[in-house]
């Protein structure tokens, strides 16, 4: 689990600051420009050899790695059939030292784990039998694109590139698992062009009247947006002016989607449902879809028996509705909290919005027990540690000073010369509204500024 030192952290205390450059994401139109579309399963991931520093444009720790792919379907420009069911494949991966991320830099690289299932956009390959194949792009967003393994369509197979993708992607978001669904509905919200008009003449025949299935699509599509957003009420009645929203043209495919459904109090019900069962999958997006029915009935009846049966994800949910005024969960979120809190395999999303509920709305005796956790997970397990104590502070609240006098007493090394006690009191100065002395210089500075925060702290009567 990479530690979690947030950039604001960062701009703070560090000597220096590494500007991000463009962060780029590759966009349908260009991949059909590949030579080859292959969709493959990942069968086999190997390091080869580390990239030698200096031949790259970023300075982080890069491996030369290769991936064994089942072919699955492919298309060629050329029109020669693809007739190798096996291939291997060149990317590059990030080493064990790479643990944060500023933008693009370094920049984004194809994640390819066993199982996976992608559509990869591959370079011309002269010499098959000796050479591996390449990625259209070594780096950036979206360079290979999530897919579905099977293919039920029985039509003629497609005459142009964009027609393979067309249909891949329509496979997907028609025929798929949730997490399917959820992957391709990801990629869609980056795309800057609108695709409604080649993806629904696809999926109508596809999915019919299953009301299941075109909530599913519309609620994927609207997880995976950004905020601010359009409400699902002014989609549905045709409200949303396509200049308002430049860049984000996925929109109106989760409009087309949602005019399947109409609107209804039915429809509501099914979009509430899927946006929480689904939660495992996409927390923040779910969170910030379920805003709109923050209040309704549905909504609170069926997270709180999420809550009950432990969904991962429905943490964050309960935060983030509790965070805007709909606390009616808020009971069973705080009980289910200090178990997430307590587990190191939490889900990123769903231990933050844990321990923000804790920091939030906890008790005296709740906030002490987490403080607790931050301790004991101190010495058990560094990393989660590092993200507990973090998402259980860092928001400028008061009642944070309880969790940071037990960081304030951690003298190791957080990243540099920069300590634990050291990240702690500039937080403490936040939530306090006091100053100690942060982001000194020297090691003298810095420890007078820890000792001055200790000592604010004893007059408050918190100690760790």
């Amino acid at each position: 689990m990479a530690q979690k030192i947030i950039l604001a952290m960062l701009l703070l205390l560090a000597p220096a600051v590494v500007h991000a450059g463009f962060l780029k994401i590759w966009q349908l139109k260009e991949t059909v420009a590949a030579p080859v579309l292959v969709v493959g399963r990942v069968i086999d991931v190997k390091k080869i050899e580390r990239v030698p520093d200096g031949t790259l444009a970023w300075k982080a720790e890069t491996w030369s790695m290769t991936a064994e792919f089942q072919v699955l379907r492919s298309y060629t420009a050329s029109g020669e059939p693809f007739t190798a069911d096996r291939i291997q494949v060149h990317f590059l991966a990030y080493g064990p030292s790479v643990k944060q991320f500023n933008g693009s830099d370094p920049p984004p690289l194809p994640q390819l784990e066993s199982g996976h299932v992608l559509i990869l956009p591959l370079k011309e390959n002269k010499s098959q039998a000796s050479e591996l194949w390449q990625l259209m792009a070594d780096s950036g967003v979206d360079v290979a694109i999530p897919a579905r393994a099977e293919m039920t369509d029985s039509a003629p197979a497609p005459i142009t590139a964009r027609g393979f993708l067309d249909r891949e992607i329509a496979s997907a978001l028609s025929r798929g698992t949730s997490p399917d669904v959820t992957a391709v509905a990801g990629y869609l919200a980056q795309q800057s062009e609108d695709l409604t008009s080649e993806l629904m003449p696809l999926l109508e025949p596809a999915i019919g009247d299953d009301r299941e299935r075109w909530a599913e699509i519309a609620a994927n599509l609207m997880a995976a947006q950004g905020i601010p957003r359009p409400s699902v009420a002014d989609l549905l009645a045709r409200k949303v002016e396509r200049k308002a929203w430049p860049g984000r043209e996925s929109f109106f495919l989760a409009q087309a989607a949602l005019q399947k459904l109409k609107a209804s109090p039915e429809t509501d019900v099914l979009l509430i449902r899927t946006w929480i069962e689904e939660a495992p999958l996409h927390a923040w997006g779910s969170a910030n879809s379920l805003l709109e029915y923050g209040d309704n009935s549905i909504t609170t009846e069926t997270l709180r028996q999420a809550l009950r049966d432990d969904l991962e994800g429905s943490s964050y949910i309960a935060w983030t509705l509790a965070r805007n005024a709909h606390q009616a969960t808020l009971r069973d979120a705080l009980a289910r909290a200090l178990r997430v809190a307590d587990r190191p395999a939490s889900d990123y999303n769903d231990l933050q919005g844990a321990a923000a509920l804790l920091r939030d709305s906890g008790s005296d005796q709740e906030l002490r027990q987490l403080a607790g956790l931050v301790r004991k997970y101190q010495t058990q397990d560094e990393n989660f540690y590092n993200l507990l104590w973090q998402d259980a502070t860092m928001d400028g609240n008061p009642r944070e000073a309880r969790v940071l006098s037990v960081v304030l007493r951690d003298r190791r090394i957080a990243f540099g010369e920069i300590r634990y006690c050291d990240l702690a009191v500039a937080e403490l100065e936040k939530a306090a509204g006091q100053h100690f002395g942060s982001g000194g210089a020297t090691l003298k500075e810095r420890d007078t500024a820890v000792s001055a925060a200790l000592a604010w702290l004893k007059t408050q009567g918190i100690f760790d």
